[in-house]
C-alpha cells in the first residue's frame, strides 16, 4: 500500500515542497525496485541459438570426410597386409625353384659328362675272322659303321705298313670319307691260289653315290687263333 503523504493543513510553501519531495522518492523507490528485482529464472536462462539448415550440412559434410578417411585408412592398411604376404610368399618360394634350378643344371651337366664319356671312349675292337669269308665281310662291316680301326683288326698289313693302328684308320677314312660304303652286297667263296696257302675272296658293296664296288682280297691264315684270318693284299 503507498504509504500516505501528509500535507498538514498548513498550505505554506514549506509543506508543499515537503510533500513534493517525499512523492518524488516515493517514485524513485519504486523504479529503483523494479529496476533491482531479478528476472524470472526462465528469462534469465540462455536460449541455444536454433540449429540452421546451414550448419546441419557442414556437419554432415564433416562426418562424410572423417568415413571416407576412416575407409581410406583401412584400404591403405588391408593393401600393405597383401604385399607383406605375398612377399613373404615370394621369399618362401625362392629357395624350392632354386633348389630345382640347380638340381636341373646338375642333371644337364651329367647327361653331358656322360655322352662326352660315351664319345670319346675307345670303342671295343671286333673279334678276329675265324674263317676266310669273315675277313672280307667284318672289314667292309666296319668301314660302312664308319669304325676305321676296327677294320684294321682285318687288315693288319695296314697298321705294319703306317706304323700304328690309328695311323692306319686316318688312311682309310681318307680313302671313304668322300664317297664311303653304305651296305655290304656279297662276299663270296674263298678260292686258292696255286701254289700258296692265300685264298681269294670277291666282294660287292654299295657307294653312297649308288654305284656299287666290287673286287676281291687275298686273305690269309696268320697262324694264331687271337688274329685268325686277314686280309693281305688287294690285288
Amino acid at each position: 500500500m503507498p504509504r500516505r503523504i501528509d500535507l498538514g493543513d498548513d498550505d505554506s510553501d514549506d509543506s508543499l515542497k515537503q510533500a513534493m519531495r517525499d512523492l518524488e522518492r516515493q517514485l524513485r523507490g519504486g523504479e529503483d525496485a523494479a529496476e533491482t528485482e531479478p528476472p524470472d529464472e526462465e528469462d534469465a536462462a540462455p536460449q541455444p541459438p536454433p540449429e540452421t539448415d546451414g550448419r546441419r550440412k557442414v556437419e554432415q559434410e564433416r562426418d562424410a570426410r572423417h568415413r571416407e578417411s576412416r575407409e581410406g585408412i583401412q584400404d591403405a592398411v588391408e593393401a600393405i597386409e597383401r604385399d607383406q604376404e605375398a612377399i613373404a610368399a615370394a621369399r618362401a618360394a625362392r629357395p624350392a625353384a632354386s633348389r630345382i634350378r640347380w638340381v636341373a643344371l646338375g642333371i644337364l651337366v651329367a647327361g653331358a659328362i656322360a655322352v662326352a664319356a660315351v664319345m670319346l671312349r675307345p670303342q671295343p675292337l671286333p673279334p678276329p675272322a675265324e674263317y676266310p669269308e669273315a675277313a672280307v665281310e667284318g672289314f667292309w662291316r666296319e668301314i660302312v659303321a664308319g669304325s676305321y680301326e676296327g677294320a684294321t683288326v682285318y687288315y693288319p698289313s695296314l697298321v705294319d705298313r703306317f706304323g700304328s693302328r690309328k695311323q692306319a684308320a686316318l688312311h682309310l677314312r681318307d680313302l671313304f670319307q668322300d664317297n664311303p660304303p653304305i651296305e655290304v652286297a656279297s662276299v663270296g667263296t674263298p678260292e686258292e691260289l696255286p701254289d700258296s696257302a692265300d685264298l681269294r675272296v670277291g666282294y660287292e658293296v654299295y657307294l653312297r653315290n649308288g654305284v656299287p664296288r666290287v673286287g676281291e682280297f687275298i686273305v690269309r691264315y696268320t697262324g694264331d687263333p687271337a688274329t685268325g684270318y686277314a686280309i693281305a693284299s688287294s690285288p
